[in-house]
């Protein structure tokens, strides 16, 4: 089953949305209260088997006058769901062009659209609707456990023991021979339940095992039954799935949900619809990285073998996550509460796009986003961010919404339009010693980019050093000697001044003028001419690491071209 067309109208947060989701794996990006966890909320709502209690936080703004309306048109039917003695009356069209008709022709998918409406009372209905026709399908949980929907949101441990309901019990089938060896169990305790004679549920076991591993989940030695007298009674709920004796509800979170998610998965043989909330939840990156590989490949596995690849809709706040992701998959969920307006947008990818996942794919969590042109601009502002901290009642820039992303040199320009697009709010810091192109400055100015430059046609090295008193020119030196070696360092500003030896420079600044023909001024400019050329500060980390300095300099110069675009960003950045 796939997810073809969703409509929410006044569910929580979301006043209006319309989306098409056009992908089997959807990652749903986007800054917090952005209304990702409710888009998930929603399709579980209409899809679900089990019961939703509703009150009236759900409604919006809690006004119950507005009902929650919420529309889920469902593809990749299963044989029994396109069948007239189901739901075969109510099938509807979904076309080429990503459309919905209600009397389908030929070429056009078939397609379901199960309605969840709740009013005042409180009370949820689930219906089939087909404009075609004036009757509506009321739906039961056993109608829509066809529609295969598996739920992760923190975990759900019931589906680790072979309780009513779990998915383990599901997997054996027949539960006789459990229930009479339970009695025997009840006499003579864990010691002699003997479960793991009963093939029914080894096999069920030795499958969960499975499952498990393929996402990623530690196994210690292996599943198998085991009783815990006292959890629910003497039932099939007193018998909980264990990794060798130990029960797995007492594993860590992240192997908790990966066992889960594993088993429900595995129950669904016509293409599950998976949703997962805060998949990073619980998980190292590099099994963050593993399950999102596993998911991708099965899905890849089914597709290939002419099988239902189901739905996988996702979210994130994980740069991990972000990075595993392949761009097409990604989708960027904005909101404007004041417009009653909710969107997902799929970002077209360009190149420069591209290139902002490759080298800061955290940025796209942010509400607001400054490019910073290059490695230099970005060390050095990652090196400012803790000086302004004071400055702003103690809050980072990430306490404003806001992110420093890397715009990889002259697809700066395109990244930060790009972002502009997706609804970002986005500013451009760069240097200025290479203009925009007019046709940059026109599009930036369009899209309400702010764009941040030193002026004066100066690059980043020239505004540090022509803002920087002689002593703090001095500690500058100091501080590259130290990052590349007295020597490199001594005989680069030689060279570039031209009538000193490395001896003469490796002196104190304030001593130059008197062996050079060169006032302060040139000297300033040949030091940064050497520091451009060598790429001294174009190293992420030495640029961070100078930031200090940088602070210091434009402190003491507050007047200087450099001083007053950092104080342009930090007004930005804190907006």
């Amino acid at each position: 089953m796939q997810i073809r067309h969703l409509s929410v109208r006044n569910f929580r947060g979301i006043t209006s949305l319309e989306w098409v989701p056009s992908h089997s794996f959807c990652c749903l990006i986007g800054p917090g209260d952005s209304g990702k966890s409710t888009i998930l909320d929603a399709i579980e709502a209409s899809l679900s088997s089990r019961w939703f209690s509703f009150s009236e936080v759900d409604f919006i703004g809690c006004d119950t006058s507005k009902s929650i309306c919420v529309e889920a048109t469902v593809g990749e039917l299963s044989k029994a769901l396109k069948s007239d003695e189901r739901f075969g009356l109510f099938v509807r069209g979904w076309t080429s062009a990503g459309t919905l008709r209600d009397e389908p022709e030929a070429d056009d998918e078939p397609v379901l659209t199960v309605r969840l409406t709740v009013e005042a009372s409180m009370e949820p209905v689930w219906e089939l609707i087909c404009d075609r026709t004036s009757d509506t399908r009321t739906l039961s949980n056993r109608d829509r456990a066809l529609f295969g929907l598996i739920r992760l949101a923190g975990e759900d441990a019931r589906h680790l023991g072979w309780g009513q309901g779990s998915v383990l019990a599901r997997l054996t089938g027949d539960a006789t021979e459990a229930t009479a060896k339970l009695a025997e169990a009840y006499k003579t305790a864990k010691a002699s339940a003997k479960l793991e004679e009963i093939k029914a549920l080894t096999d069920a076991a030795e499958l969960a095992e499975g499952f498990a591993k393929g996402l990623g989940a530690y196994v210690r030695g292996s599943y198998g039954p085991g009783l815990e007298l006292g959890r629910s009674g003497l039932s099939s709920g007193s018998i909980a799935l264990h990794d060798s004796g130990v029960p797995l509800r007492l594993a860590g979170l992240g192997t908790r949900r990966l066992a889960t998610l594993a088993i429900q998965k595995s129950a669904i043989t016509d293409g599950a619809i998976v949703l997962i909330d805060e998949v990073e939840h619980g998980l190292e990156p590099h099994r963050i990285i593993g399950a999102i590989s596993q998911i991708k490949t099965d899905q890849a596995k089914a597709k290939a073998a002419d099988k239902p690849v189901g739905h996988v809709v996702l979210t994130t706040h994980s740069d991990v996550a972000i990075s595993e992701v392949e761009p097409s998959s990604l989708r960027v969920v904005r909101s404007w509460p004041d417009l009653g307006v909710s969107m997902v947008f799929q970002p077209d990818m360009p190149e420069p796009l591209r290139a902002l996942l490759r080298f800061t794919p955290r940025a796209l969590l942010a509400k607001r986003i400054l490019v910073c042109e290059g490695n230099t601009e970005l060390g050095l502002l990652l090196g400012l961010r803790d000086q302004w901290i004071p400055r702003h009642d103690g809050r980072p820039i990430e306490q404003a919404g806001t992110a420093l992303a890397d715009g990889n040199g002259n697809q700066a320009p395109s990244i930060a339009l790009a972002l502009a697009k997706l609804g970002f709010t986005v500013a451009l810091f760069r240097d200025s010693d290479i203009p925009l192109a007019i046709n940059d400055v026109a599009a930036l100015a369009a899209s309400a980019v702010q764009v941040i430059e030193y002026g004066g046609s100066l690059n980043t090295e020239q505004a540090v050093f022509h803002a920087a008193s002689d002593a703090l020119v001095q500690s500058s030196l100091t501080f590259l000697r130290s990052e590349y070696s007295d020597g490199a360092v001594n005989d680069n500003v030689a060279a570039a001044i031209g009538d000193l030896t490395p001896k003469d420079v490796a002196g104190d600044f304030g001593l130059w003028e008197m062996v050079s023909a060169m006032d302060g001024a040139a000297l300033r400019e040949a030091i940064a001419r050497a520091a451009d050329k060598k790429r001294w500060f174009k190293n992420q980390r030495v640029a961070r690491d100078y930031g200090p300095i940088a602070w210091q300099i434009a402190s003491a110069s507050p007047s200087s071209r450099f001083s007053k675009a950092l104080i342009a960003v930090e007004d930005w950045l804190y907006g």
